[in-house]
């Protein structure tokens, strides 16, 4: 009642005041209780379509015939967008009959429907979306206080369970005391969850802009791709800043293409790790949809962009070109009126001297026909558009594309110097067409915040009239190879800075700080080096070998043939160990390596993935070069990505270790910026100290103010508030927050050991009576975890605390002990924690009947209105029917399975027990070749089984049954859950 009023209630009324017509479950007809409503969907087709009722069957048939799986599943999104493919009945021709009229939102059904059932599923889901019919959405409720993640998990087992449904179902909205969306993906374990923000402070509110029909539409055709990324394939779903910025993209290109409008511009700052290089692939996707065959341009400055928006363009499969030389550039902007499609091109490109003569040609021609410099339906989405948008290259490269629109895309804020410059983007009134700031990024979790400290200051740190000079100069804009022709009086300036970066005992003792600290805070996390250039990168590799083992680090950079011999002996060990001469065949491999295997764990760089590098598990840079504006920027977001975990962020903040000093003049280094466009940008550690006192509070408070004492009886008092006020799981994510904040603070941790140590004992006595997991269990897991235990080991003893809390066996053993007990309310508890214990690591024919019986017992407890004496009795009397069970099946010498069948029969079927036994092994034997790995998801196979059980049953019994229906349907849920 509670999940009606809290949530389905008031979801269908919000949901009713946007167009959406409401049923109840039991008022859709019969036979259309499977997951198409096919007289609705008849009904729509033909009217879209003006077509017959024959080629309306035909096309639903079409659908029906789909398979589940990765397959079926790309088939139906593609059906959904652009119409399912059959033959004309007159013509015999090929043709598409559209489901669903996307010019036209009125002409389509809209239908929510809540409990719809199906047949033989036990489980119902709340809500079910249906757009003419199609299930698109479902939703699943819980009530305000619930962890949303249950309804996650409901509906994860939903996937399993009604493959069919979730064939057609692309998103669900999971709603508890956070309400989430998500793609369906059935094949895999999880996937990514989003929150979509708004104006309201009601998350449920925020939700209901996906679901106005238009919206949802206009999502389902234009935001929603399958993935394919090294054999993982996964599903696309916008984030709300994805989605808004594209729907401004999109109208304004579009209208002016039309001749709407003369606005033709706009810059779009979204800060790094929120997604841009998506918005630019949704924008570009639409606009192709919309403008039929437009020329799209994704142009960018540096050749890892170019390959990291070619594999991403790859991954989702849209058709597109890479511009591969500047004669196929002059091909593609000569060809007829310019060629159609979609292009990725560096912009060093568009050279003058090598296109000034094409420009020449191209304004003749444009005077008698149309070309590409005159059309309006040429499109450039300009990456990281602050690097290069002002020089010659960005000039020839307007004049050529003179009519056509630009969108500039940025992961970091406008400078104050820049904004004249900016004007190329923007307008007077508008200096941004869209924003998302730092501080949006982190509350909605896409990203973490950086913190920075200083080491070494004193010893190793820039002399302050060296940084004056850096900060005061353009000396770290200059690239490398660059860097000769300079004027000598810069020259100086930078060779100063180098000599005493560079310094080889200056690198020795940086180096060994990195291996202490690298140990100690971070791993398993990974790290990063900046040196100051290609030569300090290999002084540092070098350093790094003596203090920790060589596979620990890795550099990544180019190497050229005139460069010092100490690069190049470093490259002739690279390719002896690596087997190849090709840098960029060596490069992708020690980075995939970096984000998807144990080793290396920290990459040594100076130029090469300080831009567009993104790996979540890089959690610490180490800066040993003098950064500032964009470049500072760019660089420190790269340890900005949130780390998941069985579904939850574990990195709570990247981490600058500055070894130059430039976060001591951060607000100079930072100074062409407004302070409104940076705010949340970078915190000292002192702050992040802050927020572990913050977290800690919020921990403690769970706890009534009991005393801090480590004794048993003060310990177990804190478990059990904890499960009875249902406080577990929120106490668990929180000490797993401040255990991690507490490892990198660490060297100051002084304040807080005590009252860590403390939660820590609590949080492993916890784990062990309510969850029965040994306090090392973690260990099992993964590098993490493994860790964080060695970690623990310092904090608290682990022996006495498996002394004291022991995980209890439910045996015959443990009853009589129980039984024995002078402490009935000790005697519950222990009791309370051993059965549910059993029953979550027994979940099976055995005790599926007890766990609501288990879990009334605990709310009745929780509620503290009765006797602790009665529910110790029933309690008892479920673990002895634990044991009762146990012990029958092993003397009968059968598989839980066919116990389990043993007992549904005895249920219905008056026979002896043995002749049941027999009956169980032969059903058993029958129906094996239809029992395959993942049968359940076979609507022919079910059928099927569920045809053999029932003629199994009549010829068995011959009417010695009591309900032939009721026994078909318990054997078949019986068989799909465990058999």
């Amino acid at each position: 009642m509670a999940e009606w009023e809290q949530c389905e209630k008031p979801t269908i009324e919000r949901l009713a005041s946007l167009g959406w017509q409401y049923k109840r479950g039991i008022e859709i007809p019969e036979d259309e209780k499977e997951p198409l409503l096919t007289s609705r969907l008849k009904r729509v087709i033909m009217r879209i379509n003006e077509v017959s009722e024959k080629e309306a069957e035909e096309a639903i048939t079409f659908l029906k015939t789909v398979p589940f799986g990765v397959e079926g599943s790309r088939r139906i999104l593609e059906y959904l967008k652009d119409g399912v493919p059959i033959k004309d009945e007159k013509t015999g021709e090929p043709k598409r009959l559209m489901l669903i009229d996307y010019k036209n939102p009125e002409n389509n059904e809209f239908l929510v429907a809540n409990q719809v059932g199906y047949p033989f599923k036990t489980k119902i889901p709340d809500m079910i979306l249906y757009i003419n019919g199609i299930p698109i959405v479902l939703i699943e409720c819980k009530r305000l206080k619930k962890d949303w993640k249950e309804a996650y998990r409901q509906i994860k087992r939903y996937e399993k369970e009604m493959p069919e449904l979730f064939k057609y179902v692309q998103f669900s909205i999971a709603i508890g005391d956070r309400v989430v969306y998500f793609p369906n993906v059935p094949w895999l374990e999880d996937v990514s969850v989003y929150e979509w923000k708004g104006e309201s402070f009601d998350d449920l509110d925020n939700i209901m802009e996906i679901l106005i029909p238009a919206n949802l539409l206009d999502i389902l055709k234009y935001f929603i791709f399958y993935r394919e990324d090294k054999g993982v394939i996964t599903k696309v779903l916008p984030r709300y800043m994805q989605f808004r910025a594209t729907t401004k993209i999109v109208e304004r290109a579009v209208k002016y293409a039309k001749g709407e409008t003369e606005r033709n511009k706009g810059l779009i700052w979204h800060w790094q790790g929120s997604g841009k290089t998506l918005t630019m692939i949704f924008s570009a996707y639409k606009i192709k949809r919309l403008l039929g065959n437009p020329t799209i341009f994704f142009i960018v400055d540096r050749r890892e962009l170019e390959k990291q928006l070619s594999d991403e363009l790859k991954s989702i499969g849209l058709s597109f070109e890479v511009v591969g030389s500047i004669p196929k550039l002059k091909e593609i902007l000569m060809h007829s009126d310019g060629k159609r499609g979609i292009f990725v091109t560096l912009i060093h490109k568009f050279r003058e001297d090598e296109l000034k003569e094409l420009r020449e040609q191209l304004k003749k021609e444009s005077k008698r026909r149309k070309t590409i410099m005159n059309r309006k339906d040429v499109i450039a989405f300009i990456d990281e558009g602050h690097r290069t948008q002002y020089g010659e290259l960005a000039a020839t490269m307007r004049s050529i594309l003179k009519n056509a629109s630009f969108f500039a895309f940025t992961g970091t804020p406008i400078s104050k110097k820049y904004r004249d410059t900016y004007a190329t983007f923007g307008y007077k009134d508008e200096p941004y067409l869209d924003r998302y700031f730092i501080i949006d990024s982190i509350r909605d979790g896409f990203t973490v915040k950086i913190a920075y400290q200083a080491r070494l200051e004193d010893e190793v740190r820039l002399r302050k009239e060296d940084l004056e000079a850096f900060l005061a100069s353009k000396l770290e804009e200059i690239p490398e190879e660059y860097r000769e022709k300079v004027e000598e009086k810069l020259k100086k300036k930078l060779n100063a800075i180098k000599i005493f970066l560079k310094n080889p005992k200056r690198i020795e003792k940086i180096a060994e700080d990195i291996a202490k600290h690298y140990k100690e805070s971070v791993e398993p996390f990974k790290a990063m080096v900046v040196a100051i250039d290609r030569e300090a990168c290999v002084l540092y590799k070098k350093a790094l070998d003596k203090f920790l083992p060589s596979e620990y680090s890795e550099i990544v950079m180019t190497f050229n043939q005139n460069d010092p011999q100490i690069i190049q002996e470093y490259f002739n060990e690279l390719t002896r160990k690596y087997r190849t001469k090709d840098q960029e065949e060596i490069r992708e491999e020690i980075v995939t390596s970096f984000k998807k295997k144990g080793f290396p764990k920290i990459l040594i760089v100076t130029d090469m993935l300080l831009t567009g590098f993104d790996a979540p598990i890089l959690q610490t840079m180490y800066l040993d070069k003098p950064l500032k504006e964009h470049h500072l920027l760019q660089a420190i977001a790269r340890t900005n990505r949130p780390f998941f975990k069985n579904g939850e962020n574990i990195k709570a903040f990247g981490l600058i270790v500055d070894y130059v000093g430039i976060f001591k003049e951060l607000k100079r280094a930072l100074a062409i910026y407004d302070e409104v466009d940076i705010k949340g940008v970078a915190y000292k550690l002192d702050e992040i100290k802050e927020e572990l006192r913050k977290k800690i509070s919020e921990a403690l408070a769970l706890f009534d103010g009991i005393e801090l004492k480590r004794d048993r009886d003060t310990i177990m008092k804190a478990v059990l508030i904890l499960f009875q006020k249902q406080k577990g799981t929120k106490f668990q994510k929180l000490y797993r927050e401040i255990r991690y904040y507490y490892k990198l603070l660490r060297e100051d941790k002084t304040e807080f050991k005590n009252v860590f140590s403390w939660l820590t004992e609590v949080y492993y006595a916890y784990n062990s009576k309510v969850n029965g997991l040994d306090p090392e269990i973690e260990q099992k897991m993964d590098a993490f975890f493994k860790e964080a235990l060695k970690f623990i080991h310092e904090t608290i003893d682990i022996e006495k605390l498996r002394t004291d809390f022991p995980i209890i066996e439910l045996d015959e053993e443990f009853l009589k002990k129980i039984m024995r007990s002078t402490s009935k309310e000790q005697a519950f508890y222990d009791l309370l924690f051993a059965v549910r214990h059993y029953i979550n690591t027994h979940r099976g024919p055995l005790t599926s009947d007890l766990v609501e019986q288990v879990e009334r017992i605990v709310e009745r407890w929780r509620s503290k209105k009765e006797e602790i004496e009665k529910l110790y009795e029933e309690l008892f009397t479920v673990a002895q029917k634990i044991q009762q069970r146990t012990k029958e099946r092993e003397e009968l010498g059968l598989t839980e399975l066919e116990y389990a069948l043993v007992m549904v029969l005895k249920k219905h079927v008056k026979t002896n027990t043995a002749q049941l036994i027999s009956d169980v092994k032969e059903l058993l034997n029958e129906t094996e070749s239809l029992r395959f790995p993942r049968w359940k998801e076979k609507a022919d196979v079910v059928s099927e089984l569920s045809r053999k059980v029932m003629l199994f049953i009549v010829r068995k019994y011959n009417r010695r049954y009591d309900d032939l229906f009721k026994t078909r349907d318990e054997i078949l849920e019986v068989l799909k859950r465990w058999g």
